[in-house]
């Protein structure tokens, strides 16, 4: 069966990093080769940075059509949208040329299922499976901030993507839930599928080989941040906490902010920014970590937790969203009031401080982590495509 998947705001499966959009090439690197292994061939329509269209061929059964329509450095989300119309007609011009029916056709994120909706016009077009991944009406907003252009434009297509799209995949039963409330068009046409795991997070490489590649002291105790540079994934406040630990006698503490580079206005002591780290090297950042901060705010499911968990290492995430309920109900590290520097410093101070628990805790996070596999997401997914193209849902 062919399948065309729109995937618009980045370049998949090129290397990822924890910066812009780096989860969503993670998430394709594991489905795609898995639905060519289910006898799914897909062509994935992405931006392309050239003048002309070009194919790649990452894996077997997977072609990564490359479409120019105005890439602007640096990359943004702004610059993206912009390029979005001209993205739109050529992939429509692409689509026709090969005069190929698929069987099935989704999108990843808004920009993506915007396109697929406007750039495939056959009448006999197969139904859309559309998933979200991030809703932006759930993102939390600071005090006084007004909505930009942008935020205003993904918003309205959300509201439009839930009513239309045939079916919609969330990453959790969390997600589902939490979304219906606020797009209860997505009621009745909700699909929870969970992503996978690479196997090289189960087996990291030992944490003294992990911490000589980064550059950490032996003796040390190092929390872990992994996050691109945005307002909702909570950083200064995670080092803050950190701070005013190192501070009540725990100068041996560092914290590694990986995903970023370092402020403008100068790093404090005992902090460590990276930039943006390359997705197979993760599993040694993990190796050396002892500990892993999620502080976001809002996550419809979050990667870095379950990558954690399967290299065996501690996660510190506030008492809400998917994560914070697993590991109040099965364990793998510990939790707090969710906007409440206090309780982040407490929840750092007590994995710090016992040995006992974090190793429990480790245990506890890789036993949640190995019903995660590639292998079951790729299943669920082929299943889900393959009935896409039997069942009359045309539109």
């Amino acid at each position: 069966m062919k399948h065309v998947l729109f995937s618009y705001h980045t370049c998949p499966l090129e290397e990822p990093g924890t910066g812009l959009a780096g989860g969503m090439n993670i998430f394709l690197r594991g489905l795609l080769p898995g639905l060519a292994r289910h006898g799914i061939e897909t062509d994935v329509l992405t931006r392309g940075k050239g003048d002309a269209v070009e194919i790649t061929r990452p894996y077997p059964g997977v072609r990564l059509v490359h479409i120019p329509c105005g890439w602007e450095e640096p990359a943004s989300r702004e610059a993206a949208y912009r390029s979005l119309p001209r993205f739109i007609e050529r992939a429509g011009e692409v689509l026709r040329a090969t005069g190929a029916h698929p069987g099935a056709l989704s999108a990843h994120y808004w920009m993506s299922g915007v396109a697929a909706g406007k750039a495939w016009t056959r009448e006999r077009s197969p139904g859309m499976l559309f998933a979200f991944h991030t809703v932006e009406a759930r993102k939390p907003e600071p005090s006084g901030h007004r909505r930009d252009a942008l935020s205003v434009a993904r918003r309205s297509a959300e509201k439009r993507l839930a009513r239309e799209a045939n079916r919609v995949v969330f990453l959790s039963e969390h997600d589902f839930a939490a979304t219906k409330e606020i797009l209860p068009d997505v009621a009745g046409k909700g699909v929870v599928i969970p992503p996978g795991v690479d196997d090289s997070f189960r087996r990291p490489p030992p944490k003294e080989e992990g911490r000589r590649a980064f550059g950490i002291p032996p003796g040390a105790f190092l929390f872990l941040l992994a996050a691109r540079a945005e307002p909702g994934k909570n950083i200064p406040a995670a080092v803050e906490a950190f701070l005013a630990l190192r501070g009540k006698g725990g100068r041996k503490s560092l914290l590694l902010v990986a995903g970023q580079d370092p402020p403008a206005g100068g790093v404090p002591g005992g902090v460590i920014f990276t930039g943006p780290v390359p997705h197979a090297r993760m599993p040694a950042l993990f190796s050396a970590a002892d500990a892993v901060l999620g502080p976001s705010e809002y996550e419809s499911f979050g990667l870095v937790p379950l990558e954690a968990m399967a290299s065996g290492v501690p996660v510190i995430v506030p008492r809400a969203g998917y994560w914070g309920e697993t590991v109040l109900r099965e364990g793998g590290g510990a939790t707090y009031p969710p906007g409440s520097p206090a309780g982040l410093f407490g929840a750092m101070a007590e994995v710090r401080n016992d040995g006992g628990a974090r190793a429990r805790m480790a245990e506890e996070g890789r036993r949640v982590a190995a019903r995660f596999t590639w292998e079951r997401c790729t299943e669920s997914w082929a299943r889900l495509l393959s009935s896409a193209a039997t069942r009359d849902n045309r539109r």
